[in-house]
């Protein structure tokens, strides 16, 4: 007998269809994703270093699996604990929608994944490898996604109440508050470090690793991991800081809020965490002797900001009463 989906399902297809603008974050970081390991993949396409197969697809494996691991911890929370929390729904219902929902997403990665690399293989000097790409990537995002199906389905059974994490910092950091708003940039920080230490972003270091040519100098790997890590943990800022200003708006939707004083406020820490992300970018640069490395670094950390500024910055401007 084919269980029921879950109730919650139809909610959250009614959300996305009003707010028709959610489905480019939504489908963004996956497609980036896929396209960057595509863009990996032509080095041997097109260059014949047989490295970046592997590199991409252990960017596959540990990029699909941290994406779809948060994504499923963020929907069990949402189901369990939003507006269908109290629905009666059958045994077992939330992880046989999550299974359905992992499989779809799973066949439209794959054609997307063909799609792109039959595009850029089609006048590739290293053509025949094309098979061997389309079954990294396709068994690396196949692999990752469900080992993150199969942990966020034993983590949940029989749980009655949602584990968030270690939501103390390691440093107390009290000249950080502001005094208009003094527990935002609070709630900022100790959403960024819930979301860095659930993991995932440490999997892009060791793609790194893997990724390297043989033959290089420790100075080199050191550089690039500083890069990618100082580089992952400021796009996890930015994303956390943005989705605490947007609750933080939403919490005080009703009361007189300077909005002028909470856009100040909820800057803060995404300034200060981009200071913090330049150090290990400088070390990292120093350490290769490129200029060039810090114009990529650069460009990326912008890549990944440009977004999360403009949500803090639109949840922050409030509409003018009407006369």
């Amino acid at each position: 007998m084919i269980l029921a989906l879950h109730p919650a399902l139809r909610a959250d297809w009614l959300v996305l269809r009003r707010t028709g603008w959610a489905a480019s974050a939504v489908l963004g970081t996956p497609a980036l994703l896929l396209a960057c390991c595509v863009a990996i993949a032509c080095g041997d396409l097109y260059g014949g270093y047989g490295w970046c197969l592997a590199a991409g697809a252990l960017l596959a494996l540990g990029g699909s699996h941290a994406i779809a691991h948060a994504r499923m911890l963020g929907t069990i929370e949402r189901w369990r604990f939003g507006w269908c929390g109290a629905l009666p729904t059958a045994r077992g219902a939330m992880t046989w929608t999550l299974s359905v929902l992992t499989t779809a997403v799973l066949i439209v990665s794959l054609a997307f994944i063909i799609a792109l690399l039959l595009a850029v293989s089609w006048h590739a000097p290293h053509h025949a490898d094309l098979p061997y790409a389309l079954a990294g990537m396709g068994l690396g995002v196949i692999i990752g996604t469900a080992i993150a199906l199969v942990r966020v389905s034993r983590a949940s059974v029989g749980r009655v109440a949602h584990a968030d994490g270690i939501r103390e910092p390691l440093l107390v950091l009290p000249w950080l508050n502001d005094r208009r708003l003094p527990h935002l940039v609070d709630w900022q920080r100790r959403a960024a470090l819930v979301k860095w230490r659930r993991g995932g972003s440490f999997v892009l270091a060791a793609v790194v690793l893997a990724g390297v040519p043989d033959g290089p100098s420790i100075p080199v790997v050191v550089a690039l991991v500083l890069l990618v890590l100082a580089w992952a943990w400021l796009a996890v800022v930015m994303r956390a800081s943005a989705d605490s200003t947007r609750a933080v708006m939403d919490l005080l939707g009703a009361t007189p809020l300077d909005v002028h004083c909470a856009r100040a406020a909820s800057l803060r820490y995404p300034f200060v965490a981009a200071l913090c992300a330049l150090v290990p970018m400088i070390a990292g640069t120093l350490l290769t002797g490129r200029g060039i490395v810090a114009l990529a670094w650069v460009a990326c950390a912008l890549a990944v900001s440009v977004w999360p500024l403009f949500r803090m910055l639109r949840v922050t401007t409030r509409p003018e009463p009407p006369v």
